[in-house]
């Protein structure tokens, strides 16, 4: 069976030009309104399209595990947007942030990690990147994992001067994994890394602690 080429399993490239391009807000996160013309997909013609996009750029996502506890550090903190689209207004989530204008994106996110937890990495990793919401934002998020020590944890995080109230948790792993599959969590980047944790985390972490004793018989 031939497979067309738009249909193989993969994001793809498709032609497009920018025809015109204007802010209308310039806060926290810009917003900018486009116009963009792009080749056809199913039609005969490609379209010129307004859209609306909020300027988000990288961000780092840290799965911190302990592998001698077998746990991973959530965080809770309030979100505006789950108090107004929830009933659950502090909900659980990742230690995230944005990665700095020429930040190296690991260690962007082992301060992210430091910042919201108060946790020193021991090992950290590239595990995947995906873009968080393309139709309405340019974000993309870098997802690690990273080892550390959660008995240094004392559940307080967060800086003042950016008005961060966050209380950090061990969860252990197979608690984690149960209260996503239950519904329980709603947070994207949590439950997504849950779920890819559950099929590769305790692997890819025994490897992230091999090469830390390799370069310790090393030096």
């Amino acid at each position: 069976m031939t497979t067309h080429f738009r249909e193989r399993l993969e994001d793809q490239p498709l032609e497009w030009t920018l025809e015109g391009e204007r802010r209308v807000s310039d806060g926290f996160r810009p917003l900018d309104v486009l116009q963009v013309r792009h080749a056809a997909l199913v039609r005969e013609a490609g379209a010129s399209v307004r859209r609306e996009i909020v300027r988000g750029g990288r961000c780092a996502v840290v799965i911190p595990y302990d592998p001698v506890r077998d746990e991973i550090v959530v965080i809770r903190q309030f979100r505006i947007g789950a108090a107004l689209a929830t009933a659950n207004a502090a909900p659980l989530e990742l230690p995230a942030g944005g990665i700095d204008e020429g930040e190296d994106p690991a260690t962007g996110a082992a301060r992210e990690l430091e910042e919201e937890t108060g946790l020193d990495v021991l090992a950290i990793t590239h595990c995947y990147t995906i873009l968080t919401t393309p139709g309405l934002t340019d974000e993309t998020a870098l997802v690690f994992l990273a080892l550390v020590d959660a008995s240094a944890l004392d559940g307080r995080g967060g800086k003042a001067d950016e008005q961060e109230d966050i209380l950090a948790i061990r969860a252990p792993v197979d608690a984690l994994i149960a209260a996503v599959d239950e519904g329980a969590i709603a947070n994207g980047f949590l439950v997504g890394a849950t779920h890819w944790f559950a099929r590769h985390g305790r692997t890819r972490a025994r490897l992230l602690a091999d090469s830390i004793r390799q370069d310790e018989t090393t030096t």
